[in-house]
């Protein structure tokens, strides 16, 4: 059965992913805008994840109608996210380029930590066009995204082959490590994503604040900072009305290491955490956040 069911997602993928790249994008991101409208109406889990989640970004009970309007927001721009990558392989620099504008400041905060010559730790979250976003900025520097390994394994090395290309490299969470180290002495860059949700207490991870309540993190970025000496930049791609993208940056985070090696993970998280909250607050509609981002007593909203 599982044979079975994987079979029938590849193909999907690989028939939707040729609609998308033959299709123009006046037909494609209307007919995601609709698919995403249909995700929250049915998709009745998740939709009161996203409402659980938004209404605590947003100040506001989970009932409340700004809640209901930013999550669906939030389905239809996950959506095109979808059309967008399925378009993945057919893109080329000229169109990250184009699609892609990212300021000088930003692009300054990248430069200076690259020059550093200890190589870079990009931290983002689900959120905007990550995937384009790396591509863009992989075309300065190389790009290693450590990844989930999809149980459907030949989805994954569809993916996977997808983005070798476009010189961004996904690598599996075993053994991702040492190759982690290896690509920062090489002074390239490494992805992560932090929003994990339960995930992050799968992992070494801390309790931090996140828009004004605790909620646990995972350490990966600043224990690779403190043992490398590599900067973190907090960054992240939002979507524009055009559909094109903003790339926003923040300045470089480095870690202050000093004989208390916790003190200095959880500062350093925390600091990242709190970049991280900076980009949310001013687009909540673009986190695609479909899992509990904070754990709350049962009964509350």
């Amino acid at each position: 059965m599982d044979r079975l069911l994987h079979g029938s997602a590849f193909w999907a993928w690989r028939f939707g992913a040729t609609l998308a790249q033959r299709l123009p994008s006046w037909v494609t991101y209307p007919a995601a805008v609709i698919g995403g409208e249909m995700a929250y109406l049915f998709w009745i889990g998740r939709r009161q994840i996203a409402k659980q989640n938004f209404a605590i970004v947003l100040s506001l009970p989970a009932g409340d109608r700004e809640v209901a309007r930013v999550a669906r927001r939030s389905f239809r721009n996950f959506a095109k996210y979808l059309v967008e990558i399925m378009r993945f392989p057919r893109l080329d620099t000229e169109d990250f380029a184009r699609l892609v504008t990212i300021d000088a400041r930003s692009w300054s905060y990248f430069r200076a930590a690259h020059d550093h010559g200890r190589g870079l730790i990009f931290v983002s979250m689900h959120f905007g066009n990550f995937e384009i976003g790396g591509a863009r900025i992989a075309d300065e520097m190389p790009l290693n995204v450590i990844a989930d390994e999809l149980e459907n394994q030949r989805l994954m090395d569809l993916l996977v082959a997808n983005r070798a290309h476009k010189n961004v490299k996904l690598l599996p969470p075993e053994g991702a490590v040492r190759q982690v180290l290896q690509a920062l002495r090489r002074n390239e860059m490494v992805g992560l994503m932090m929003d994990l949700g339960p995930r992050a207490k799968e992992l070494d991870n801390v309790e931090v604040m996140f828009i004004g309540e605790r909620t646990a993190f995972p350490t990966i970025a600043a224990n690779l900072a403190r043992v490398s000496g590599a900067p973190i930049v907090v960054a992240a791609v939002t979507r524009e009305r055009d559909n094109t993208f903003r790339g926003v940056a923040l300045p470089p985070i480095f870690v202050e290491r000093t004989k208390q090696a916790a003190h200095d993970i959880e500062h350093t998280t925390q600091a990242i955490v709190h970049g991280l909250e900076q980009l949310v607050r001013l687009d909540p509609d673009q986190w695609y956040i479909f899992r509990p981002m904070w754990t709350r007593p049962e009964g509350t909203v």
